[in-house]
């Protein structure tokens, strides 16, 4: 492996030549055959495309098959294509738009110059000639970008244009891949999320302003080996760029608590002051005429989130407790420790109540285009984008507090430690202003491609760099985690709850999510006889880097605010838990950041061969090696310790820094095209491939970060029975009191009691891809498309449970088969903390799926409307669905026998049903003004459990089988298997009869264990509209467009109350095993009362010219 990996990289290296995510596609090509009216081969046959705004001139001379190939032209248009050879009468063709990632096909008939005297014009028809592609694809226009309805004008909105994709509460999911399946460039640049916690796209799902984009193309099964990196689908923009003439626009969007509704089929959503306000310009032109362009834009939000809306009381005369919701503390309390904290520490924590927060948007773009000459052309382009969004503190105590944690302290005494009853959220609670957080999230990305023809060659080099930099930041100035607890009323003795919470966020301090990336790619294609012919070679290399300090800070619990004072002034008083987290390392002040690398190897090569006008076959083979690099000295001493010396345990002969090895991996592909009867009115196509996927990089750093190598974690509880340390406001002199010496040095820690390994021979996700399409036109000139894919997953990741083993089984009555159990194996480290964890590795023995098959129909008429309306039935089966931001969340994927044991389910993210339908239509009002609507509407199965949103659901009982997991798959009994079961009543056990009956996933599968996401969410119907009215003028010389808009989202709620919600079901886990006998609990899907499911609006005014 060693030398196949030597031999592969100086390939790769002789073929980039010296320069440093997928190869992707960011420009459109011209094709075609030259015959003379005899059909005859015509040779010498020079053909120039022009980019008419530009200027910019590309040409190609056919070859002895009388053929041509022009790569590497721009996106859009509208070019003018020439073609002339000596002897033959010249034709010119107008009009014609390219669109990204496709090659459009004009075949000519060229006459003797002896039989005409005058040159023909040909103004082009669409219809007439070829648009080339062989899968599953959207591609969305400039024109479509400006007139689909969106109210938060992310591309996700854009996306889901195509047929074959779904929505989910993280983004935009497609082709049987989840939200995080897909590759996304723009200008060949990755735009993923690639650290993978959040939606699918960086910078809150904005990572560029949709005014900057000149076209996206959506591609499920792209049977092109440049396109790589996903199992979903591959989604390329390509931005705007400058032109022979002036271009400008300056624009306003606006929304605010004004323009949403809070009706809820009667119900109120809760209201709260919100402002979204957008200013931004764009402007391109000629520095250098038919030679050197440019491009700007830029746009900044000011956005204003309301802060707590919890209001103090004004009198002590009700209980406080987190019984008793709204019963916050005082508002002499509240000031009262804000002015003990300015004067003794010149500390400010902020308001408490009453205020809204400022957090700036802004988004800058620079694009230049240089025609160096005739063969060379550069684009160069660069864009960075900031979000700035604000959040309460987490509720979240762990690992310092506890919820009824009665256990045995180190010295052997029984202790109740009851430390979090209500969090910072709690309804008894209110937190200072500075206990918020900002989550920056910044991106920045910078792409240079060079075009350049050599004969009959075509030459691409692009380099490409991205950075995806997300820390946190925080209110003022550095103060450690204070929570200030009372007893409360409702909750036992010894229950405490906080009352309110001074300083940092206890997770906010070192809190850094960042990634690099930097790609370079070489291709180059050229013609020989029927053949155009491909080859490339790609080198792409990641950092990611996480910074996570639970504590980080130092971090303090105190039982009362007296206690807290009487510590600060050395009058007795002491935190009852206090804990900080630090580097493991000589300096301990310092951070420690895990980080890894990641770098890929690619070539490719592809053979397109025309083998008649009509028929058209493509053949290629991409190879890649990725090579995952984590530090040498990630090793745990202690876990390899253990982990010896339990050779029958889960943990036997792994270690923390184990790094899968590098493995080549080959992705094959067959595409083709076929005009049946050689006039575009029925063309079939289709093919086959293998596509490679990626692994989250957070599940992959949390090697590192979970192996306790690069910090410390000092906890103070009764459960550690380690000692508190007098609070101090500096975190040096916090770390110094818990060493006395205040000489801390790097140490062999123990081992991990979470821990993430990786499996040595662990390969990236794959997915084999297969499509086929009829494309047809129906009466009207209606072109309609039937396209069914299937697919199969290969190497499917999964994170399996350490630290448990098989004991026995468990019996539950009724069911046919008993299940698994598991227990702890109880392996401890050398602090004698039990150890657990997960291995992350592939499935062998389960393979997903994925099928869809869509029917469309669409039309342009040429007097302003534009039709569209497509159904798609599908479905997926998954070993895991891959959700979360934890590599910790694979212990909830559901199954019959804990997570130990992973089963094939359903995605939960594929609807099986999805219709979308759009009309736009311009009317225009003579030479001075126009009007246009446009509506999309969107109808598929959504519902929410919790915040999460899911189209398949599962019915899940309380875990029996032991291990990690809090839930498992339901078993489905018969009628009379339900009669001998015990429940905890005779009228439970109806209501369970009765809900069966009436679920249709149920009701069909009695009998039978229920699978994972085996029922189907309700169905939802969205209409979202835009409605803009346009005005022309004349100024100095120019035509000047002033237009104004309104965007609707979920226009039937706006119309009635009752239409248009979400559906929230109340709980899915429906049975519960305790005590011998079962509890049902009858599930319902309710409104989901919620912004989500109201109508809000977005009203914008632009100037163009």
């Amino acid at each position: 492996m060693k030398k196949l990996f030597k031999v592969f990289l100086l390939a790769i290296a002789s073929v980039v030549a010296g320069t440093v995510a997928s190869a992707q596609v960011t420009t459109a090509s011209l094709g075609g055959r030259i015959v003379d009216t005899k059909g005859e081969t015509v040779i010498g046959v020079a053909v120039i495309a022009t980019h008419v705004p530009s200027g910019t001139v590309y040409g190609a001379v056919t070859n002895a098959d009388g053929r041509y190939t022009i790569n590497g032209l721009r996106a859009g248009g509208p070019y003018t294509i020439e073609i002339s050879s000596l002897g033959y009468q010249g034709q010119v063709y107008n009009d014609i738009t390219l669109q990204l990632g496709e090659q459009f096909t004009l075949d000519a008939r060229l006459a003797d110059d002896t039989q005409q005297l005058q040159s023909s014009v040909v103004i082009a028809d669409a219809s007439r000639f070829r648009r080339e592609r062989n899968g599953a694809a959207t591609n969305i226009s400039a024109r479509q970008l400006n007139s689909v309805p969106t109210v938060s004008r992310s591309m996700n909105d854009i996306m889901l244009l195509t047929p074959q994709a779904s929505t989910t509460s993280s983004g935009f999911a497609v082709g049987g891949g989840n939200y995080r399946g897909s590759s996304v460039t723009v200008d060949g640049a990755a735009f993923n999320n690639a650290f993978g916690i959040g939606s699918n796209l960086p910078a809150g799902g904005s990572p560029i302003s949709l005014d900057a984009i000149e076209q996206m193309s959506i591609n499920i099964t792209p049977f092109d080996v440049r396109q790589s990196g996903f199992q979903g689908g591959a989604i390329n923009a390509v931005t705007k760029s400058g032109s022979n003439e002036f271009h400008a626009s300056a624009y306003d969007y606006y929304t605010s608590e004004k323009l949403r509704g809070y009706d809820v089929a009667g119900e109120e959503v809760p209201k709260s002051k919100a402002l979204n306000h957008t200013i931004g310009a764009t402007v391109g032109g000629p520095i250098i005429k038919n030679k050197l362009f440019f491009f700007l834009n830029g746009e900044y939000t000011f956005d204003t989130v309301p802060g707590s809306t919890s209001v103090a009381r004004t009198s002590t005369s009700e209980k406080w407790g987190s019984d008793v919701p709204g019963n916050y503390p005082t508002v002499a309390q509240m000031d009262e420790m804000k002015q003990f904290l300015d004067s003794k520490f010149g500390y400010n924590p902020g308001r408490y109540q009453g205020y809204s927060l400022q957090t700036p948007d802004y988004k800058v773009l620079a694009r230049i285009d240089w025609n160096i000459n005739a063969d060379n052309r550069l684009n160069v382009r660069f864009s960075h984008t900031h979000t700035f969004g604000s959040n309460p503190p987490s509720s979240s105590m762990s690992p310092i507090g506890g919820t009824n944690s009665s256990f045995v302290t180190p010295s052997g005494e029984a202790v109740s430690f009851n430390r979090y009853s209500a969090g910072r959220q709690a309804p008894s609670a209110l937190f200072y202003e500075a206990a918020r957080y900002f989550q920056e999230q910044n991106f920045t990305s910078v792409a240079a491609e060079l075009n350049s023809r050599f004969g009959n060659a075509n030459n691409m080099l692009r380099l490409t760099w991205s950075h995806q930099d997300e820390p946190r930041s925080y209110i003022g100035s550095f103060f450690p985690t204070v929570d200030i607890l009372a007893k409360d009323n409702a909750s036992g003795t010894d229950t405490h709850a906080i009352m309110t919470t001074i300083g940092i966020d206890p997770f906010t301090y070192g809190n850094l999510r960042d990634v690099q990336t930097l790609t370079a790619t070489e291709e180059l294609s050229f013609n020989a006889g029927i053949h155009n012919l491909l080859a490339g070679a790609q080198i792409e290399w990641n950092r990611a880097t996480n910074g996570y300090m639970q504590g980080g800070a130092g971090w303090y619990i105190y039982d009362s605010w007296d206690a807290f004072k009487n510590d600060v002034n050395g009058a007795g008083g002491k935190a009852t838990a206090f804990m900080i987290t630090h580097a493991n390392l000589d300096d301990p002040t310092k951070q420690a950041f895990p980080a890894f690398d990641y770098t890929q190897a690619s070539l490719y090569a592809q053979d397109e061969m025309n083998f008649s006008p009509y028929f058209k076959l493509t053949a290629g083979l991409r190879l890649e090696m990725p090579i995952i690099s984590i530090p040498t000295d990630n090793e745990n001493k202690d876990f390899t310790a253990v982990a010896n010396a339990n050779p029958s345990s889960s943990f036997n002969g792994l270690k923390t820094s184990d790094v899968p090895a590098p493995r080549l991996s080959f992705s094959p592909r067959i595409g083709f095209n076929w005009d049946v009867l050689k006039d575009r009115s029925l063309v079939v196509r289709g093919g086959t491939g293998l596509y490679t996927g990626r692994i989250p990089n957070v599940w992959l750093v949390s090697a590192i970060g979970n192996s306790n190598v690069l910090q410390y974690q000092y906890i103070a509880n009764p459960r550690t029975g380690n000692a508190v340390v007098p609070f101090n406001a500096d975190r040096s002199a916090i770390i110094n009191s818990v060493y006395s010496s205040g000489n801390f040095k790097k140490q062999e820690l123990a081992a991990p009691t979470a821990t993430t390994i990786l499996a040595r021979d662990l390969k990236m996700p794959s997915s084999w891809k297969s499509s086929l399409a009829v494309d047809f036109n129906l009466p009207g000139n209606f072109k309609a498309t039937l396209e069914g894919i299937y697919s199969t997953n290969f190497n499917e990741v999964y994170a399996s449970p350490l630290g448990y083993k098989q004991s026995g089984t468990v019996q539950l009555p009724g069911e046919p088969a008993p299940r698994n159990s598991w227990v702890s194996e109880g392996i401890r480290n050398k602090d004698n903390g039990v150890m657990n964890g997960f291995y992350a590795h592939n499935i062998s023995n389960l393979r997903g799926s994925y099928y869809s098959v869509t029917a469309q129909v669409s039309k342009s008429f040429n007097w302003g409307l534009d039709l569209m309306a497509a159904y798609t039935n599908s479905g997926a089966k998954s070993v895991s669905d891959g959700q979360g931001d934890q590599i910790s969340e694979f212990a909830n994927t559901y199954g019959l026998h804990g997570s130990s044991e992973p089963v094939l389910g359903n995605a939960y993210y594929v609807a099986p049903h999805r219709a979308i339908a759009s009309i736009a239509y311009t009317i225009a009002e003579g030479s001075h003004a126009a009007t246009k609507l446009s509506v999309f509407y969107e109808g598929y199965n959504i519902g929410f459990i919790s915040s999460y949103s899911y189209s398949r659901v599962s019915y899940l009982m309380n875990n029996v089988s032991g291990g990690s997991g809090a839930s498992q798959l339901i078993y489905i009994p018969t009628a009379d298997q339900l009669k001998s079961m015990p429940f905890s009543s005779d009228a439970n056990k109806s209501a369970f009869e009765s809900f069966i009956a009436s679920d249709k996933y149920l009701s069909k599968h009695r009998g039978e264990y229920s699978i994972r996401n085996g029922a189907v969410a309700p169905w939802l119907n969205r209409i979202n509209a835009r409605v803009a009215q346009d005005v022309y003028f004349n100024l100095a010389g120019k035509k000047q467009t002033v237009e104004i808009s309104l965007d609707v989202k979920n226009v039937a709620n706006l119309l009635n109350s009752d239409w248009g919600l979400y559906k929230q079901m109340t709980s899915n886990t429906i049975l519960s095993y305790k005590n011998n006998e079962y509890t049902f609990t009858k599930p319902e899907w309710k409104n989901y009362n919620s912004l989500l499911s109201t109508w809000q609006m977005l009203l914008s005014a632009r100037w163009s010219f």
